[in-house]
């Protein structure tokens, strides 16, 4: 579906009304995600729904210029970089791959002494990795399966 709707009304709707709100959920999500059901694969899920429902709405040429596939494969890239990275940088600590609690955060303590541990806030760059690599990957999917020979 690569044609625009000529429709106010959907635009309106979809512009104002349901893209900014999936928007804020899918960071209500990513942000509770390690304390309640959700995290950076759903809260991704739910921010390339957006995206795609924009695209659907809008039209494909129209849509694609806020999120164009180069941009949404450096996202990716950036979100598995993000992720690896910070099981490298726990090996580099001195712990095994992905150990939380081995991450150096001591420049964090002071923004940090209300959060739990360190352990919260590598599950949380995790968690954002895994969101930029899922609504990326998504939204790429969906463009490569909607374009015309």
């Amino acid at each position: 579906m690569s044609n625009r709707y000529d429709s106010v009304i959907l635009h309106f709707i979809v512009r104002i009304l349901l893209i900014p709100f999936i928007l804020i959920f899918a960071i209500y999500v990513l942000i509770h995600g390690e304390a309640s059901p959700g995290g950076g694969f759903q809260a991704g899920a739910i921010f390339a729904a957006a995206a795609l429902l924009g695209r659907l709405t809008l039209g494909q040429q129209q849509s694609s210029d806020r999120y164009p596939t180069a941009l949404l494969v450096v996202v990716a890239s950036i979100g598995l970089v993000i992720y690896a990275g910070t099981g490298v940088v726990s090996m580099f600590a001195g712990a095994n791959y992905l150990d939380y609690d081995a991450l150096p955060v001591l420049w964090f303590n002071d923004v940090a002494s209300h959060i739990r541990s360190a352990r919260a806030i590598g599950i949380f760059i995790i968690e954002i990795g895994v969101f930029l690599g899922v609504f990326s990957i998504l939204t790429v999917l969906y463009d490569h399966l909607s374009e015309r020979e």
